[in-house]
């Protein structure tokens, strides 16, 4: 614990020499890092929060403003990984989807521009069972437990929470776009744009409000290829000459 009058001393000092080293920071290509240990201390940055994982103990969420300290005590440090508020764009692929007609789509690959909202509820609730217990080799324990049950300590453990978001909103989308694909035809789908489809199917946002959605792109489809673009052979009538050609799809 540190005394509140010294934690914000700290806070002031970490700020001004941000505000003195400030420079454009670029834009973000991840909704939340890879996770790293907490080796100095540092301030969390405006739009972000930080999932912060102490030795033994449960998920902590800083908000904006936050102060991280490192250990003082102990073999371990603190890991840590940083969410991102600011807009990311995101590429999924999703499929296979059956038509009405019962004819198969089999991947779209997506472009989302999403932004992950700061709720601390919902970015703890967004981290279940992203967190797997696995056991440390250097307490004996097999079951990921220990003596005290405590959750042992691991630097990797926060490294698939970016996957898990991605995952389930890959899932979210995946049901979404099974449902648009469902209701129309082959040739409906076709004929008019896939994106304006799904920008009409898709919702707003995701995982219960937490992520928005403010741009879609397709990118690419994989159709069906059977059938589609060969020429229909059409039988003359009876008594009339034959046509002399195929007639497009």
């Amino acid at each position: 614990m540190v005394a509140p009058v010294v934690e914000a001393l700290l806070l002031h000092v970490m700020r001004r020499r941000a505000a003195v080293a400030a420079k454009p920071v670029p834009r973000p290509t991840r909704l939340v890092s890879r996770s790293r240990t907490v080796s100095s201390v540092g301030y969390v940055a405006e739009r972000t929060s930080v999932l912060l994982l102490p030795p033994g103990g449960d998920l902590q969420v800083l908000p904006a403003g936050s102060l991280v300290l490192p250990a003082l005590l102990g073999r371990h440090g603190s890991t840590y990984v940083v969410v991102s508020h600011d807009p990311v764009d995101v590429w999924l692929r999703v499929g296979p989807f059956e038509t009405l007609d019962d004819r198969q789509v089999h991947q779209v690959e997506l472009r989302l521009r999403v932004t992950l909202g700061s709720s601390p509820s919902g970015l703890r609730e967004l981290t279940d069972g992203a967190l797997p217990d696995v056991a440390d080799p250097e307490d004996g324990s097999e079951d990921g437990g220990s003596a005290a049950g405590a959750v042992p300590h691991r630097p990797g453990r926060l490294d698939g929470v970016g996957e898990a978001v991605l995952d389930r909103l890959a899932s979210a989308v995946s049901d979404r776009t099974t449902e648009a694909v469902r209701r129309r035809t082959l040739a409906e789908l076709t004929g008019l744009s896939l994106a304006v489809v799904l920008d009409g199917a898709l919702p707003p946002t995701f995982l219960g409000g937490l992520v928005e959605r403010t741009e879609l792109e397709v990118l690419d489809v994989d159709w069906p290829t059977e059938g589609r673009g060969l020429p229909v052979l059409v039988p003359p009538a009876p008594g009339a000459a034959p046509d002399p050609g195929p007639v497009p799809r």
